[in-house]
Order: C-alpha cells, then structure tokens, then sequence
C-alpha cells in the first residue's frame, strides 16, 4: 500500500511539474529517500490507522460471531424442517394406524402420505389466515403504518411473518408429540389406546421441537444482535479510506518537503502556485514538522515516571499537534495513550467519567488483561440498573381462593463524585502497573487538550485543582494543553503563596512561535517550490504562529491561477488589505471615541490619507487629542506601522541578498524580529514600537511617529 501511495505522490501534477524544473531532483531519489523514511510518514497516519485496525477487528470479531451463528441456523433449520416432515408423518401414521386397527386391516402408505400431506396443506392454510390477520390488524392499529412511516412497514411485515411462523411452529409441535405418543402405544399394544391410557411423554417431544423452532427463528434474526446491522462494511471501507487518504498526503508532504530541501531555494517575485496544494488540509498530523517544543517534551517525558507536564503557548502556536503527536510516537508500542478534550463547561463530575469512560475503551481496544475489569467499569458508568424479582403463589376452588406475594427490587444508584474519582485513580493504577510490567519503561500517557476552552480561567484554575488529585499515579504521564494566562498567573505567583495552576503541575513546556526556518520547512511540506520572498511574507504577516501561517498562506494562493500569477507587490498589497479590513471590522457599530478610531483602517481612508505611513501620523495626532484613547492609539499607530513596514519591503525589487540577510535573526531588521513586532501589537505596545523602530531603521524606512 505504501508503494502504491507514493507512485500516487509522484505522479501528482503538483509533483511531477516541480520534477521537471531545472535542478529538480529524479524520482528514483524520492523513492529511496521515502523508504528511509517509511516509519515516519507512516506514523504521521497513526491515529486514522488504529482507528480503522480497531474497526477489523471488531469486524473479525462479528464475523466469527456471525459464522457460527449461520452454522447453528442451518443446522437449525434443517432439524426444523426434519421435525415439520416426522410431524406430518406421525400425524398420518397414527390416523391410518387407528383406522387399520378398528377395521382391521393392513394399512396403506398412500392413504399415510395423504393424510401427511393433508396436515401440512391445513397447517400452511392456518398460517396463512394468521398473516393475513396480523397484516391487517396491524395496518388498522399502527398510525405510522396507515402514514406510510418506512419503519412502521418494516414492524407489520416483521410481525406478519414471525407471527404466522410461530403458529405453524405451536401446531406442529403439538401434532408431532401426540400423534408420536399414539404410535408407539400402538406399535406397542397392537390397539389404540384407551380414555385413560394415555401417557404423557408426548410433552417433552412437543418441548423440544418447539426449542429447534424458537433456535431457528434466533438464528434468522440474527441481524439484530450487535455487529449483524447493516453498513458494517461500509463504514470499513470509509475508515480504510480516510487512513489511505491520511498516508498519502503525510507521503505528499515528504516528497514536497524533499523536492524543496534537495532544489536551490527560488527567490522569484512571481508567485505561480496553483490552489491544489497541502494548504487546503488546515489541520492534522499529516503535514506535521519537528519543533523545539516536541524535543523538550521528549526530553523533559524521558526524566519522570510520571506526574504531569503543561503544553503552554499562545492560541494556534500548535499544542494540539505536539500533543498529539507526543501520544502517537513513532513506535507505538513505547506508551499507551489516551486522549481527550477539555469542555468549554466545565462539570468535574461529567468530565471524570468521560476520561474513565475513555480509558476503559482504550483498555478494551489494546486487549490488556485490565480488560475485564474495563468492561465492568464500562456498565457501571453507562447504565442505571434496576433489577426486580417477584414470586407468586396461589390456590383457588369454588369461588375462594388464597395466594402469596414476595419480591424484591435492587435499583443501582449512581456513583458519587468521590467514588468516581476513587475508581478512576485505581484503574489508573492497575494499566499502568499492567503497561510497565509488560514492557520496562512503556508509560501510561493520559492527554487532554484544549485547556483554553475553559473559560473564564478561574475555571481552569478549578480544573487543574480537581484533576490533580490523579496526578500522583506511578508510570502515568499527564500531559495538558494550557493558555498563556495560566501559565502567567502561575509564574507571577508571589514566591511565599502558591497558585492552583503551580502546585499541580511538574513540569511546563514552552510551545512558542516558528522559527524561520522550521516556518519555511512547514510551507515546504505544503506546497513544492514556495519562493523564499512569500515565504518571509507570509511569516512576518502571521506572527511565525503555525495557524496563522499557513492562513496567510491559503489567502495568497487563492489570488494565484494557472493563467493569472501574481507578484509580491500585487500579494503583498492583497494581504496587507484583508488585514486592515480585520482591522476596521474590529470596530463596534456603536462604541466611544477611542474605538472609532478603527475605523480610518477603511482602505478608502488609508488612501485618502495619503497611505499607511502618513495614516500612522494621523493616528497619533487624533488620538493625543481624544479622551482615554492613548493605549489604543499606540496599538494602532504600532498596527499602522507594521503594516506599512510590510508593504515597504516586500515588493518587486527585493532581491536575493536582502532575503538572505534578513533571515539571520541577529539582524535588527530581520523577518523574525518583525513577526515578534507583529505578536507585541496590542500586547506590549512599548516593545512593539522599540522593535518597529529598530526594524525601520535597518530597512531605512522613516521612524515611528512619536506619541504625545
């Protein structure tokens, strides 16, 4: 499979025109690198492959479940049809036995026969009459049927067969046990038997026929019990599709990512990208890259047993991937994860019994011994039972009568919030015990998501103060994603006092912004043969934040089309526009002073006032002159700034040689230190202004306007 995914890779238009470049390296190149690297594209599948090996086997499961349930209706059915003919037989032996006796004479086998055969015609007759009386019955008293509901139909045509059948079945069981008891007295006595000479063995003959009936008619239902339902195969082929379709683009991703490490990076200022690249897939560990933060927390992993590590950074620096991808390793068989998100309402209760929920399922699917017990937890967690058991006894002659009553009724309450978290942190103990004996070193990793959810952070504060009553289980790691506020509530905790958030978490992970370079390794897993001037464009525009990254990206690719490339000026100028109009549109219908000074972010009013930089000196004039509106003018006056500072570097005439010196990171002017001016905007507007300054220096732009 993973041969035929990269022939597809390679054979990729985007591919094969970027192959046929000059200097472009030979497909037989890519191959070899790609089976070097087999394991990690493959691991970047992980999570749709364990979805769709678990779906097997459940799959295999109920096939085997299913072959032996057809095996026993078969040989149900057979007995079944050998009962309805030893039936009709007995019924035409004893009748003709009976005659031959009182006429005495010879019996005949024709006669036999008819009378066998007369049995079964008024059995199929009766059964007939019982269908067309169920049918109807059930029209008169379903509305959904008289309505044309489908599944209403779907019940009466149910009931009109089984009904009938079950008839059929009652009287041939009848018919088989007294006419046998008739026969064998007959055989045996040489006469039929009398009024009060019959025997009662009959009953368990007629007891056991209807056993092989009622076992055939489990059998031909069978599609009710679980795995038998329609659809099963279909819902396999969407889940090897979504893996094979996962595989392929981690493969399109390497190869993209090869192409652009093994040919000379392009400094063209026309950008002649087409819209069908990896941009489109905005999530998932498909196209994922290597950051510091995932070798930290490797690292940082490696040096406990276990407790707990916080994932902090700001909103779509990409915890979730380094989550995830910490829980989905390349060797699988180095933890055993479990993953969940936290709610946006938080309810300890609700959330406890969905991580033992989750882990219990978890539990099952890796077929550890613990699975039993998982079982049980599973019941427990999904079901009110209630249970009753009730006898009654009674005598009765000639009007009077006397009975007793007895029963009992057991209803299981649900579980409080300390057993609940008594019984998670026990089975947390019992897996991870079980993963650590059965490999040395392998972990138990519980990871949850999506901390920032939880609002206000008073909340998460409460959270992390519930949670981490579980932290303290041996080989088990707690990984989390958490907000930035967190982490600086925590951080600036007086040293003498400590905070929720610092006395439950070990460990704290930094997930910061992109580097340049890993920036222009995560574009070149998306598109092949991204000129480096939109790369440093798209990253100083974003702030180096993954998400925000590659939405500029998707933004500028949009403009491109086969026929109708664009240059840097006409993308940065389109960029530079959809961010003043985020800008503008910021701004309340109905606000005070200060936030209608949003709105001159109109492009209309940008030109009117002569262009961003002149805009910049506007602001500050407006805003020294409007009552409270001093944070916000030095925001949009550094907001102004920035964006002027884009749409003067990146245009038509940047060359080689600015790029290259801009990419070093000790240059005042560099693209890194402009992306953080753009992350300081709005944040720390003193240091966003030092940053502008210093930058429109290097570039010999003109300074920032002052601020009265």
């Amino acid at each position: 499979m993973f041969t035929e995914l990269l022939t597809r890779a390679l054979d990729d238009p985007e591919i094969t025109t970027a192959l046929a470049a000059s200097g472009a390296p030979a497909a037989k190149e890519l191959r070899e690198a790609a089976a070097e690297q087999r394991d990690r594209i493959l691991s970047q599948a992980r999570g749709a492959e364990e979805e769709y090996v678990r779906a097997v086997a459940r799959q295999r499961e109920d096939d085997r479940g299913r072959r032996l349930v057809g095996r026993l209706t078969a040989i149900g059915t057979a007995s079944s049809i050998v009962v309805t003919l030893a039936s009709a037989a007995m019924t035409g032996w004893s009748t003709e036995l009976e005659a031959a006796f009182a006429e005495r004479r010879p019996v005949s086998p024709v006669t036999v026969a008819g009378t066998a055969l007369g049995m079964l015609v008024g059995i199929a007759a009766i059964a007939a009459i019982a269908a067309f009386v169920t049918w109807w019955a059930s029209a008169l008293l379903s509305e959904g049927v008289r309505a044309g509901d489908p599944a209403a139909e779907d019940r009466q045509l149910t009931r009109t067969l089984l009904v009938p059948a079950g008839v059929a079945a009652v009287l041939t069981a009848a018919m088989l046990g007294v006419s046998a008891e008739r026969v064998v007295w007959q055989f045996t006595h040489g006469r039929p038997p009398g009024a009060d000479e019959a025997t009662t063995w009959g009953v368990w003959v007629i007891l056991g026929a209807l056993a092989i009936f009622g076992g055939t008619f489990l059998g031909w239902s069978s599609e009710m019990l679980p795995g038998m339902r329609e659809g099963e195969g279909e819902r396999l082929d969407r889940l090897l599709t979504a893996w094979h379709e996962a595989l392929y683009e981690s493969t399109l991703g390497f190869v993209r990512g090869e192409i652009s490490t093994r040919t000379a990076r392009r400094y063209a200022t026309t950008l002649t990208i087409g819209r069908d690249t990896g941009l489109r897939k905005s999530r998932g560990l498909d196209f994922h890259v290597d950051t510091e933060a995932d070798a930290r927390l490797l690292v940082t992993s490696q040096a406990m047993d276990g407790g707990s590590i916080a994932l902090a950074g700001p909103r779509g620096a990409g915890k979730s991937e380094v989550l995830a991808r910490f829980c989905r390793p390349d060797d699988a068989a180095t933890v055993l994860s479990v993953e969940v998100t936290a709610p946006v309402a938080y309810d300890r209760r609700e959330f406890m019994l969905l991580l033992l929920e989750t882990l219990c399922e978890r539990v099952i699917e890796s077929g550890l011994t613990s699975a039993e017990e998982a079982r049980r937890l599973l019941g427990r967690i999904r079901y009110q039972h209630t249970r009753a058991r009730e006898a009654n006894v009674g005598v009765g002659w000639g009007g009077w009568g006397l009975s007793a009553k007895h029963g009992t009724s057991l209803a299981r309450q649900p579980m409080t919030y300390p057993e609940i978290v008594r019984r998670l942190k026990d089975f947390l103990t019992t897996v991870a015990n079980e993963v650590n004996r059965a490999d040395q070193g392998r972990r138990l990793v519980i990871g949850i998501d999506e901390l920032d959810r939880i609002a206000p952070s008073t909340a998460a504060r409460d959270f992390l103060n519930e949670l981490k009553v579980v932290f303290d289980v041996p080989h088990c790691l707690f990984v989390l994603s958490v907000s930035d506020e967190a982490l600086r509530d925590a951080e600036l905790t007086p040293l003498d006092r400590r905070d929720a958030f610092d006395s439950a978490i070990d460990e704290v992970v930094r997930v910061g912004p992109l580097d340049y370079h890993t920036a222009l390794r995560l574009l070149d897993n998306r598109a092949v043969g991204m000129p480096a001037p939109f790369a440093a464009l798209f990253y100083c525009l974003s702030g180096a934040i993954p998400r925000d990254l590659l939405r500029t990206a998707r933004a500028a690719t949009a403009l491109v089309t086969p026929e109708r490339p664009r240059s840097l000026t006409e993308v940065t100028a389109a960029l530079v526009r959809r961010e003043l109009a985020r800008t503008a549109g910021s701004a309340p219908a109905t606000g005070d002073a200060p936030q209608e000074l949003l709105q001159f972010f109109h492009a209309d009013l940008v030109a009117a006032h002569g262009g961003l930089s002149r805009l910049a000196g506007h602001l500050a004039t407006q805003s020294a002159a409007t009552p409270g509106a001093g944070r916000l003018g030095a925001t949009l006056v550094n907001r102004a700034c920035f964006l002027d500072t884009v749409e003067q570097i990146f245009v038509d005439g940047l060359d080689q040689e600015s790029i290259t010196r801009a990419a070093e990171p000790g240059f005042p002017g560099s693209f890194a230190a402009l992306a953080r001016a753009q992350r300081e905007t709005g944040v720390a507007d003193v240091l966003a202004r030092s940053s502008l300054e210093r930058i429109r220096r290097a570039w010999g732009l003109p300074a920032v306007p002052s601020l009265a």
